[in-house]
């Protein structure tokens, strides 16, 4: 627990590298953008940010991750803004929150029916309020994973609306991180932003009751593609082995028919 803002400020600049510097930071508003740490002074840290993409009253968020995926989420208030030369702005920032994360899974993860849809709130690369089918992997109380051939960079986001067994659930998401997998397809995964209570609480159901009932690899459609793929391609290898030595067979008991034919003619004197 932090005593003042000052605190705050104090333990970001520990973990913040040295200023001046740029960060990546992800806006509420959607995607993201590189902002430039320039000074600080007691409880106000100095920075500019594109003046298209910041505005007073914005919460923004830096994530600091080692290599195993641990760290910390720093958050920013946008206090004030200033007009410079230039499309950035002069910002006022305040550190609003400091959060620890950890790599491994939070909440527990349910089985959701894969078929949904996904209307693009804000993408990088995708038209707003463009629909499309993607594919669920999993879903918790916390986040959700889906499948599909469309391109998602983190900072995009997206309105899901996915079944529940009762009835369709939709929620607010902004993707963290998207990665090819086989196909041409692409795995994204998201934080959930908005939500409804009651559907928060019926898919922390439904993940209680799914933990035990599947493997990670359950939960991964591209492995069971690729297994399948493979298991196909080795029965049909097997299958072309089994002809292949039938068809081999086949030839050997003729000319063995064959050379008998002709014994049985020289032993009556029909040939030489």
């Amino acid at each position: 627990m932090f005593d003042t803002p000052r605190d705050l400020v104090r333990l970001a600049l520990e973990m913040l590298p040295a200023m001046p510097a740029s960060i990546e930071v992800f806006s509420e508003d959607g995607g993201s953008f590189m902002l430039t740490l320039a000074d600080h002074e007691g409880a106000l840290i100095y920075a500019y940010g594109d003046r298209n993409h910041v505005r007073e009253g914005l919460t923004l968020e830096h994530r600091m991750r080692n290599g195993e995926g641990d760290g910390h989420d720093i958050r920013f208030l946008i206090k004030t803004t200033f007009f410079q030369s230039g499309s950035d702005l002069l910002l006022h920032l305040h550190v609003s929150g400091i959060e620890e994360h950890y790599a491994s899974r939070g909440a527990p993860r349910a089985s959701l029916n894969p078929q949904a849809t996904a209307r693009i709130l804000y993408a990088r690369e995708l038209d707003r309020d463009e629909v499309i089918e993607v594919r669920i992997v999993d879903a918790s109380t916390t986040g959700i994973g889906f499948i599909t051939d469309r391109r998602f960079h983190p900072g995009d986001v997206i309105e899901v609306i996915a079944p529940l067994p009762d009835r369709p659930v939709r929620l607010e998401a902004r993707v963290v991180a998207s990665a090819p997998v086989v196909y041409g397809r692409n795995r994204v995964g998201c934080e959930i932003t908005a939500i409804l209570e009651a559907d928060r609480h019926s898919i922390g159901l439904l993940a209680t009751l799914s933990e035990q009932a599947g493997s990670e690899d359950d939960r991964r459609p591209e492995i069971l593609d690729t297994l399948e793929r493979a298991r196909h391609r080795q029965t049909l290898g097997a299958l072309q082995r089994v002809q292949d030595l039938g068809t081999a067979v086949v030839l050997a008991a003729g000319l063995l028919a064959q050379r008998g034919q002709q014994a049985d003619r020289v032993a009556i004197g029909l040939e030489d």
